[in-house]
Parts: C-alpha cells; structure tokens; sequence
C-alpha cells in the first residue's frame, strides 16, 4: 500500500468512524518530566494480520505504518521507535511540547479500532527567586510584596519563614496561585528568612533566602549595674550598661534624678564614687526612626560612707550624786544609718534621767545617780559598716548608811575588834573618837588587844568622802565587865562563837538520840527468845 492508499484510508477512516473496544486499550494517563523516554505501550491490540497502522499526537500524525512499511513523520525522525509486535512507541528525549493526546487506530481486514491515552511532560522547577518589592521596612507603617519567580511547567507554589510554612492571615495575602506573599502593617517579627518552594507532580525546588530590615523605635529600653549591690562603699567602681531593641542600633544618653549627665554612649563608668552620686539613674536610648527618647526605669544607686573614727567622750570633772550632770557625745565618720547605746552590755533607752539628741548622737543624764556608772558604748552602723566607742562614768556619792560591826559588851582582859562600813565612792576615808576623844585610828577596823575598864563608853565612826564633800557617823556603845562575870553571855561571845556553840549543841543532841534509839532496839530484842543485844 503507497502513501496515497494510506491517506484515502485515513480519509475514509474519518469519515465512517473507528470502533472503540476492549480490542485496543492504552495506558490511561503517563506523566513524565522534560529530557526522559516514554514508551506508550498497548495494553491490548487487535489479533493480526493488520492492515494498517497509525500513531498520533493530537492531529499530529507519528507513524503510519503497513504491510509495506512504517513511516515516521518529521519533527520525529530519530526520536521514535515502533515495536511491530506489540506496537508500542517508544519517545525519546521529550520536551514540554510533547504534552499531548495520544491515539493509536490499528485496521484490521474487517474492523478498524482506536485506543487513546494522555502525556504530560513537566518541566523541572528551576531558577526559583523571590523579588520583593523593597527590602528596607519601617514597622507599622510599611507594606511589602515577594514574588516567586521559576521556570517549569505546572508549578505550584509554598512559602515559608524560616522552617514555617507562610499561611494567609489578617496581614498576609497569598494571590497568583501563591506565587505571590504580601504583607501589610509590617512588625519586627516579619523580617524572614522567607522562601519559595516551586514545585510540581516530577520534583521541587527552593530559592535562597530572603531577608527583610525592619526598623522600629527603642523598646525595652532596661539599665543594669556590674556589679550588682544594694549599697555602694565610697570610692568603690561600678558600671551602668544600658540595652534596647532597636533597629538602627539606638544611641544612649544618660540622667540621674532627672538631669541629664552629658555622658553618651551604651555604658556608664562611675569610679570612686562618691555619696554625692546616689541616686535614680535613667538610660534614653533613641534612632533616626524615633521622635523621642525611650526611656529606662530608674536603677537606685546608693552610696554610703563607711563608719569609722567612733570616739565616745563624758564629763572631765567628777560627778557627784544628785547634783551634777553629764552629757555623752558619741563623735564618727560616715553615713549613720542606726544608733544604739548601750550600758554595761545593756541595751540603754531613755528613761527618767536619760534623754537622747534627735540624732542619737549625745545622751544627757540630769540628775546623775549612782546606778548610772559604768560602761557606756555607741555603736553606729549602715548596711556596710558599723564602729564602736567606748567611755566608763564614774558617779561619785556617800557615805550612806555609816554601820559599825562588833560587840556590845566584852571581858576585861580579851581583844576587842570594831569594824565601819559605809556605802561610798571613792572609798571612804575613817576617823574614830571615844567618848568624845580622837584617837589614832584612821582605818575601817578600830581594834584594842587587851581592853581594860577604861575601854567602856561610846566609840563613834566618822566616814567621809573627800570627792563628794559629805560626812557621815555611826556610834556603838561598849560595856567591859569583869573576867569570868559574863558566863559565857551572850553579849560577850562574838558570832562566830554563838555560831559554834549552836553547833556544838546541835550535835549534841544529836548523840543523845542516837543513844536513845539504840537502847530502845536493844530492849526490843531482848523480848525475843534469842537475845543478839
């Protein structure tokens, strides 16, 4: 059969039809990507002999083949081969204009039969970038657009922000079957990585990332202090470091109490600091996208000079009792955070006769008495250091209550001892008379070895306190009996003698009783049987 049999074929095949069966099946549709084979394999064919055969694309015809031969139509040379047996095509090298319908009609001697399938060939995504409309933002006032661009067929199109995918929202819009991201109302949390995905049924690919810069005002402007002290010693050194979320970085001033310093920059040096620098310091950070400061919250700065030098000073002349006064001034260096006094270990607190200074500084006590000597401490302090003084006050009084200690009547011939007692200070010095006499006696102790009948009479003791002025005396009346006529009495015993014959009486009768009760055992057992008395 020549080619013009074979059209007047064709041409009366499209003019009474073609049957369509289970005769002539295809594969239903063969997917493929650019630069691959293909080869369209029948699933079923009719039984043989065949008159004729016909491959095409679309209204393209491929190849014609009969009894005579089989002839493949240009733009194809080269790039087909038919399988006689199975009639299969087989497609080498395809490109994106191979995407098609395909028909096979194979003529019987009787019948003529078609079978039809589909291939689309996918062009790999590649050359993916994103182009924005501008890369330099001001948040809240900007919008921008990203546009995926890519070269394939059939794409479809993801967007993502670092690893999340980009989803359409109040601000987001995705238009273009995705291929297109727009943002509105840009914040700083909008700044990327973005990417795209292109892709399609063969394979995927992803362009570089972008990123975007957005600038904003300073925010969370904050101030922290190295190193970190509730209270500072004076001369000590200490560093402000101000920090901001800014973009542009932020430029920073500084202000304490309100007044600025004139110092720039992110931190601020103290050295040797000073009481004078206490106070509430602030950080003012701003940008060229700000109008104003922000403004940090105040870090309290406290600087405290240590303690030291305590010198407790009192009266320099003697005190007396009742009649004088005394001021105590507790001098010191340094920041006075608290006062305590204190007596004798004793925490010491205004009372009667003791009034403070406003500044605890000074203790007056008006009159004085004798329970107001002893030692005086102040102690000043502050969370950093503290110092103490000490002073010892002297209140001098007496004498009081003038007692003289000895016997009433003693026999002649024994020793005599009297003894005075006051309550003074200084000590008191003593002088004794006799019966109106001044004897040498200059002490406490007035004593007499051996006293005779002339010894009788009225011994008087004379105290006297040479700081506070005063006088005071005690009599003791003495009788001397004869040698043996006090019987032991009472008056002429002295009390340790009393003491011992107590004593001697006590055990006495002690004895007695002890006899007494063994006696009464002995009896006891002698009315029994056996006498073991």
């Amino acid at each position: 059969m020549d080619l013009h049999a074979v059209c007047c074929s064709l041409l009366l095949l499209s003019c009474t039809g073609v049957c369509f069966g289970q005769e002539l099946l295809l594969p239903e549709r063969i997917n493929k990507a650019v630069g691959e084979n293909v080869v369209i394999t029948p699933i079923h064919i009719p039984d043989p002999p065949h008159a004729f055969i016909i491959w095409r694309c679309n209204e393209t015809f491929i190849v014609i083949g009969s009894a005579v031969g089989i002839i493949i139509q240009p733009p194809y040379t080269h790039r087909v081969i038919l399988d006689p047996t199975t009639l299969a095509l087989e497609l080498r090298s395809l490109t994106e204009s191979d995407t098609g319908r395909y028909s096979l009609i194979v003529a019987t001697l009787t019948t003529p039969f078609k079978g039809e399938t589909s291939l689309q060939v996918f062009g790999p995504p590649s050359n993916v970038i994103v182009v924005p409309s501008k890369t330099e933002l001001v948040e809240f006032r900007s919008t921008v657009s990203l546009v995926c661009s890519a070269s394939g067929s059939s794409l479809s199109f993801i967007w993502l922000n670092g690893s999340s995918e980009v989803r359409a929202g109040e601000r987001v819009q995705l238009t273009d079957n995705n291929s297109s991201l727009t943002i509105t109302s840009v914040i700083r949390y909008d700044t990327g990585p973005y990417q795209c995905e292109a892709s399609n049924i063969i394979s995927k690919a992803m362009s570089p990332p972008l990123k975007l810069t957005i600038y904003y005002v300073p925010e969370n402007v904050a101030v922290e202090a190295d190193p970190v002290r509730p209270f500072y010693s004076s001369g000590s050194n200490l560093t402000l470091t101000c920090s901001a979320e800014s973009n542009p970085a932020a430029e920073f001033q500084w202000a304490v109490n309100g007044t600025e310093l004139g110092e720039m920059g992110q931190e601020l040096r103290l050295s040797n600091i000073q009481s004078s620098q206490s106070g509430n310091y602030t950080c003012m950070a701003h940008n060229n996208q700000s109008l104003n400061y922000s403004k940090s919250e105040p870090i309290s700065v406290t600087v405290l000079e240590i303690i030291s030098g305590a010198v407790l000073t009192g009266p320099t002349v003697d005190l007396i009792e009742d009649v004088s006064s005394a001021t105590l001034n507790c001098n010191v260096s340094g920041t006075i955070y608290s006062a305590e006094w204190r007596k004798d270990n004793q925490k010491l607190s205004a009372r009667g006769n003791i009034i403070f200074s406003n500044d605890n500084r000074s203790v007056m006590i008006s009159p004085v008495r004798r329970r107001d000597s002893g030692e005086y401490k102040c102690t000043f302090s502050n969370p950093i250091s503290s110092d103490t003084a000490t002073y010892r006050m002297t209140v001098n009084f007496g004498p009081d209550n003038v007692k003289i200690d000895g016997p009433f009547a003693v026999e002649e011939g024994n020793k005599l001892t009297l003894s005075c007692r006051t309550e003074s200070t200084p000590n008191a010095s003593y002088k004794w008379m006799f019966n109106g006499t001044v004897p040498e006696v200059n002490t406490a102790v007035f004593t007499v070895e051996q006293v005779t009948f002339m010894h009788t009479g009225n011994y008087t003791c004379m105290a006297s306190n040479p700081v506070t002025g005063r006088n005071a005396s005690a009599s003791h009346v003495l009788e001397v009996k004869e040698k043996g006529s006090m019987g032991g009495g009472r008056d002429s015993l002295s009390a340790q003698a009393i003491t011992g014959i107590g004593s001697g009486v006590l055990l006495g009768v002690a004895g007695i009783a002890g006899l007494i009760f063994y006696f009464i055992k002995c009896i006891e057992r002698s009315l029994r049987p056996i006498s073991t008395c």
